[in-house]
């Protein structure tokens, strides 16, 4: 009778030590999860930060772009007008 209770106590001894390496496996792996989470979002964070700052470069250009064509469209009608008053005289 002492020999299945023995084996018993033997094999849940075992499992309860699979438990808790399981245990433990889950912890480190929750750690490990989250810091690359945490790394990724930085990442992320990041190349979208970049490309905030590249679309806001290119709105600027855009608007030097168009005060410059607003600029040129303005002193060419300006010419064409004063072509006009001299061929008119």
């Amino acid at each position: 009778m002492t020999r299945p209770t023995h084996e018993k106590e033997k094999l849940v001894t075992m499992l309860t030590e699979i438990y808790d390496q399981l245990e433990e496996l889950e912890l480190v792996l929750e750690s490990s999860f989250s810091d690359l989470r945490m790394c990724l979002n930085n990442e992320e964070l990041k190349k979208i930060s970049a490309s905030g700052q590249r679309l806001s470069m290119m709105e600027k250009e855009i608007e030097e772009l168009n005060l410059a064509v607003d600029k040129a469209e303005t002193n060419h009608s300006q010419v064409k007008r004063a072509l006009k008053l001299e061929m008119g005289f």
